[in-house]
């Protein structure tokens, strides 16, 4: 009886992900970045350069950013991050407009408002729909002054 709860024990532990929950979470996160929101920005950068705008695009570990510039003036930056939620990991965004002279923050889930989505419930249809949601906002305010 006494191997019995040892030898359970050791296919307890040999079966446990040699990776940390933080690491798995960091690895499907990148993989989302790659597979999900480069081809968005991309979509989206090509599309804004045809009506004069500049973009710049980068990528970490942990966030994937697009900042889009009208001659020398930051339009928005618009970043997309990730939480770990009991639902799953949720990417949301975190977007710096301008609004008149200033520039204000923002930030909200991608799926939209009041939507959580998790890392596979998010297309590239998503983000670009998302990042539009606040462009038209940075646009519309500047607009108005």
């Amino acid at each position: 009886m006494l191997n019995d709860w040892r030898t359970e024990l050791t296919k307890i532990i040999d079966k446990r992900p040699r990776a940390t929950r933080a690491e798995l979470e960091s690895a499907r996160f990148t993989q989302f970045i790659e597979d999900v929101i480069a081809p968005a920005y991309k979509e989206l950068s090509d599309e804004l350069s045809k009506h004069e705008r500049k973009v710049n695009i980068r990528q970490t570990a942990v966030s994937a950013t697009i900042s889009v510039f009208q001659n020398e003036t930051e339009e928005i930056t618009y970043r997309i991050l990730s939480r770990s939620l009991t639902v799953g990991l949720v990417p949301y965004a975190e977007v710096r407009m301008r609004k008149g002279q200033r520039l204000v923050k923002a930030e909200g889930n991608v799926k939209g408002a009041g939507t959580v989505g998790t890392l596979d419930q998010i297309t590239p249809a998503d983000v670009i729909a998302n990042f539009l949601s606040y462009y038209r906002t940075a646009m519309d305010a500047g607009q108005a002054v």
